[in-house]
């Protein structure tokens, strides 16, 4: 039980000018995914996991919070019980069984003393088998185990100790209390018995259930409402009469527990508690007799009355949560009550370390979390954990729930963002997943003039496994400089994108003068940029397809290259007629026959793709109305081929077109988004549980929280 007080163009496939088009839309998928390709190692994410979500508990029956809503709205205890559990009614019934509730699990030794009361004070009466000794009020016995029996002794006792396969405490309740760890009960006896299978005790009061026991169960404040107070009480008794009927658990010698196991029952109430202990114990008899008392029944039976703090808006079904049958009256129902602000766990956000969620699936790590797989309340039904090295483990959602001390399994996404207030920042930062042991490094321009250049270096720097830093014109960048230093003296190579004009010499200089041996890779123009990066990825190996983008489609190229880099396919650049003759040359050298076209025809002309094919090549176009819709397309048509099972948003702006290629290191889905998520975003990533997790590449002022939640959300 939770203790409240802690608590959317369809696949088309046309023929135009010998162009296969692809025209991308929020619709089906996109016909057969490309073969996938070997995953670049990858350097261990260390970043905890952020959940998000609603709650507080398994959400199966009634929901305290949502009780105490209907409280306020003038509901009754009927009402809301008949709410929680569909079909009950609500009955008297005898409430006078004595009760166990165990309050010491496994310690192997503990104490207890008698108190006085205001007035007068009696004698701890403690009996072993036919042996007894009296303790005088404020002496302490001490309990241990011995063996398979029980060693009571009293310094100044006569006798000193009695022993006996169970131990038995008694005392005057009407002068007396017991203390125990500085607490103190008032009703006997008090039961100490050996731990089975342990050398440990196991101490329990023995208990009337009417009054004695639930008079001091605590599991929601005791200054709620009279109609949440009685509604409370009520499910606490059908829950502790069903577990005084299904007999004593023998691990605990006990019906039920103190603790949030079963109910929390508590110890003499003080202070403030007790001034409001009137009101408890009213609501525990309203209505009843001395002898009965109100629960709510199904067929005639006292229900398993489950309930938990809160369920985020929708109960669960109890099948949903631990298997076995449905149960007619634990049927997951809408929930707005426990939605209202006097909940605090209405909605919440936990970070858990990544060990703690290896630990929970029993994995070395965790490289991707998937919680698609739901409840029809929306809750967590399955959760799949998969390790770096592709081993898959499974947790029912709440015992994912209990394992990384989550407030509920009504969590959305895993999500996380990575921040940076300028592309070299940004880059930076990202450059943290290229592997630790990479010995090459990429470095492209910074200017926004120049990002064809980065775009063209980022097949290039996965094809290295290498990270792809950014460089002013004159100096490296700050985040550069210290992500290179960050690495130390692993760094022996660097590929340098571009020529003088957007890296000069200054540059080289400085990259030498840390040990580094560089290579400069093409010029100023794009066409021989290009040219060099695809006869240097030719050397490295075979080359079966290229791409080719122009200034009007940065962001979609961008996109794009997360998933060039893994299937090592170079991205050139093309004019509006033409792509350019270097770029050509070079990708006949390589043999290549098949390039994709990336963006629609109104930004990539038709000429493009003739001049391809008049040139020997087999074009085809990866098209669409928008980035948005382009990267959602990309994601799903590849989606076999990405590194990772994590989806990445990133925005693209007129004046900053960088950051989707900058997301693309990672070798995950890169979803183009705006100040709100383009619907075939949201799409996508609904349809696709394979990415159950979401990073943010940009800072808040980009890709802003609503967006990275209204995805996650989806």
């Amino acid at each position: 039980m939770g203790v409240v007080r802690e608590h959317r163009r369809v696949l088309t496939r046309v023929v135009v000018a010998a162009v296969s088009v692809i025209a991308i839309g929020g619709g089906s998928a996109h016909g057969a995914a490309a073969a996938p390709a070997t995953a670049a190692a990858q350097s261990v994410d260390t970043s905890p996991w952020s959940f998000t979500g609603r709650g507080f508990g398994h959400g199966v029956g009634m929901s305290q919070y949502g009780a105490l809503a209907q409280a306020k709205a003038g509901r009754s205890a009927r009402e809301i019980l008949g709410f929680y559990y569909a079909g009950t009614t609500y009955d008297a019934v005898p409430d006078t069984q004595t009760i166990r509730v165990n309050i010491v699990r496994g310690r192997s030794t503990t104490a207890v003393s008698g108190l006085a009361r205001s007035s007068g004070g009696g004698t701890l009466t403690v009996t072993a088998g036919s042996s007894t000794l009296r303790a005088a009020a404020g002496r302490s016995v001490s309990l241990r185990r011995s063996g398979s029996s029980v060693v009571a002794s009293c310094s100044g006792c006569s006798p000193a100790s009695v022993t006996g396969s169970a131990v038995s405490i008694t005392w005057d309740q009407t002068r007396t209390d017991l203390s125990l760890g500085g607490k103190r009960y008032a009703h006997a006896p008090f039961v100490i018995t050996p731990t089975p299978g342990a050398a440990t005790l196991e101490g329990v009061l023995h208990l009337r259930l009417a009054d004695e026991y639930l008079d001091q169960v605590r599991e929601v404040p005791w200054s709620w409402p009279d109609a949440a107070l009685e509604t409370q009480a009520a499910a606490a008794r059908a829950y502790a009469l069903r577990k005084v009927a299904g007999g004593v658990r023998s691990a605990c010698a006990c019906h039920v527990q103190d603790s949030i196991t079963d109910q929390v029952y508590g110890a003499v109430p003080t202070g403030s508690e007790a001034s409001a202990w009137p009101r408890w114990r009213a609501a525990v008899a309203a209505g009843g007799s001395s002898t009965t008392g109100y629960v709510p029944r199904y067929g005639g039976q006292v229900i398993e009355a489950l309930y938990s703090s809160s369920s985020g808006g929708h109960t669960v079904n109890n099948e949903d949560i631990w298997g076995g049958a449905p149960v007619p009256y634990l049927r997951g129902v809408p929930d707005p009550w426990s939605t209202k602000s006097d909940n605090p766990r209405r909605s919440w956000t936990t970070e858990v370390p990544r060990s703690k969620v290896a630990t929970a699936f029993g994995l070395p790590d965790v490289r991707s979390l998937d919680l698609s797989e739901r409840t029809s309340a929306g809750s967590v039904r399955w959760a799949r954990a998969t390790s770096s090295a592709g081993v898959t483990k499974t947790l029912r959602g709440d015992d994912m729930r209990r394992a990384l001390g989550l407030s509920s399994a009504s969590t959305r996404r895993p999500g996380e963002r990575v921040t940076g207030d300028t592309p070299a920042d940004l880059a930076a930062a990202t450059a943290r997943s290229a592997p630790s042991t990479a010995t090459s490094v990429v470095i492209a321009p910074a200017s926004q003039t120049h990002v064809a250049h980065l775009v063209m270096a980022r097949p290039l720097a996965g094809s290295l496994r290498a990270p792809l830093l950014l460089s002013g014109t004159t100096r490296l960048a700050h985040a550069t400089r210290t992500e290179l230093d960050r690495r130390g003296g692993r760094i022996t190579r660097a590929y340098v994108v571009g020529g003088g004009p957007m890296i000069n010499t200054s540059v080289i200089t400085e990259l030498r003068a840390r040990g580094i041996t560089v290579t400069r890779v093409g010029m100023s123009d794009q066409d021989a940029t290009a040219a060099a990066i695809v006869d240097l990825m030719a050397a490295q190996g075979p080359i079966t397809r290229a791409a080719v983008a122009t200034q009007e489609t940065v962001p979609e190229a961008g996109a794009f290259s997360a998933v060039a880099g893994t299937r090592r396919e170079p991205i050139v650049w093309a004019s509006r007629s033409a792509v350019g003759p270097r770029a050509k040359a070079a990708l006949q050298r390589a043999r290549v026959r098949s390039v994709r076209i990336i963006g629609s025809s109104s930004r990539i002309p038709t000429a493009v793709s003739s001049d391809l094919s008049a040139s020997g090549f087999s074009p085809s176009r990866l098209a669409g109305t928008s980035s948005a819709e382009i990267s959602a397309g990309i994601a799903q048509y590849f989606r076999n081929s990405y590194s990772a099972t994590r989806v990445s948003l990133a925005r693209s702006t007129s004046t900053r077109t960088s950051d989707p290629a900058i997301a693309a290191a990672y070798g995950e889905p890169v979803l183009i988004v705006g100040t709100a998520p383009p619907a075939q975003v949201v799409v996508q990533v609904q349809r696709s549980p394979q990415w159950p997790s979401i990073r943010a590449v940009g800072p808040s002022s980009r890709v802003t929280s609503t967006t990275l939640a209204r995805v996650r959300d989806s």
